[in-house]
């Protein structure tokens, strides 16, 4: 009898510890201090979203001297921003508007919407010059009025080699990116090509013309995503929005559409306008 006394004794005890463990387990796990947790960020498109910029279509900038912000402000994107100044910090110099294309990131369609904001102030060194220059080619003007109007859109090298300042090589890449566009619209794109400068566009200008009924367009229901792609002044999320929409609608009627239905912005809409069509 008393032996089986002292085992109840003995579970009695062993009981009453895991209990106290138990309720001092309990405590410590309902009241230590709990660690924040970690909020992730909202990740649309695997790309950080950023504070939305209000574009200000009135506003130029010198690209020597804007700020980030300014370089926003006018259209660029982030990383054109971050890589225009990376281009200054390591002593680079915007000495005309056709400079940002050195930008990697900076396309030639992009420059098209961005060149009308883009200031590059001349000191008076550069002002004497280009004065000089231009009384010579108002002189030289007058010299040669025996020089034949161009079509810039039908001509060849030889009709360009007649032209001033143009020699092969520029003849050459001036039908080169024609062919890459289609053809021309504007004087304005003449810039883009290799080798023209301010003096050489404006020599030419007065003997050539634009008949844009030569220029080659794409018809957006009937040509492929790569062809749409390859133009020069249409960039891959252009192309990747047409056809999107493409898919929705089955057929579009008119580019007026892309527009209308935010698939294109309106300073886009006014240069692809010259190069896309709905029929053939």
């Amino acid at each position: 009898m008393k032996k089986a006394n002292q085992k109840w004794v003995r579970l009695g005890r062993n009981l009453a510890t895991l209990i106290v463990v138990t309720i001092i387990f309990i405590f410590f796990y309902e009241y230590k201090p709990k660690k924040n947790p970690v909020v992730p960020l909202l990740v649309e498109d695997s790309v950080v979203k950023t504070k939305t910029v209000s574009i200000d279509s009135t506003k130029k900038i010198n690209p020597n001297t804007a700020s980030y912000e300014d370089f926003l402000l006018v259209g660029f994107t982030e990383k054109q921003a971050r890589s225009c100044l990376n281009y200054r910090n390591k002593g680079g110099v915007f000495r005309k508007k056709e400079d940002v294309l050195k930008i990697y990131s900076i396309s030639e369609a992009d420059y098209v919407l961005l060149q009308d904001r883009i200031v590059i102030p001349q000191n008076k060194n550069s002002i004497k010059k280009e004065k000089t220059s231009t009384s010579t080619i108002k002189q030289k003007t007058i010299e040669e009025k025996h020089i034949e109007v161009v079509d810039i859109n039908t001509c060849d090298t030889n009709d360009l080699k007649k032209l001033p300042k143009i020699g092969g090589f520029r003849a050459r890449k001036i039908i080169e990116y024609r062919e890459k566009l289609g053809g021309y619209y504007s004087i304005e794109q003449l810039y883009l090509v290799s080798s023209m400068d301010s003096i050489t566009v404006k020599s030419i200008s007065p003997y050539i013309i634009f008949s844009q009924t030569y220029i080659k367009k794409l018809n957006v229901n009937t040509a492929s995503f790569k062809e749409i792609n390859k133009h020069p002044l249409i960039s891959y999320e252009q192309t990747k929005k047409i056809f999107e929409y493409k898919k929705i609608v089955g057929y579009i009627k008119t580019l007026d559409e892309l527009v209308n239905n935010g698939i294109l912005e309106e300073p886009e809409y006014n240069i692809l306008q010259f190069y896309l069509k709905t029929i053939d």
